[in-house]
């Protein structure tokens, strides 16, 4: 181990100050600063910093269009359920007659 131990010159944390002239220009959230950064998480503790400017760039983005346009067409999951009409009035029908059909068994 050595024993000859070196002072390292710190340098400052660069801030800066704002004037703020109305209460409306303080951020809704306490993620946020008045500047505009953004300062979240992830689940697993990563912290991450979201620049104002960076954020406005992205939301013209083809990737932030909803939805997306390579999404997978799943009915009833990305895309609304069709189904016709003629189709219910028959699945209908089936489930009536199934119960008829129960019905007379127990009978028997």
């Amino acid at each position: 181990m050595s024993t000859k131990t070196e002072k390292t010159k710190s340098c400052p944390i660069p801030t800066r100050v704002m004037q703020l002239k109305d209460w409306s220009q303080l951020p809704d959230c306490y993620s946020q600063t008045p500047g505009g950064t953004l300062f979240s998480t992830t689940p697993g503790g990563t912290r991450i910093i979201y620049d104002r400017k960076f954020l406005l760039d992205c939301r013209n983005s083809p990737i932030a269009r909803t939805p997306p346009c390579c999404l997978p067409q799943i009915p009833g999951v990305t895309v609304p359920a069709h189904h016709p009409l003629a189709k219910v009035q028959e699945l209908n029908e089936e489930l009536e007659g199934d119960k008829d059909l129960a019905g007379k068994v127990n009978l028997l």
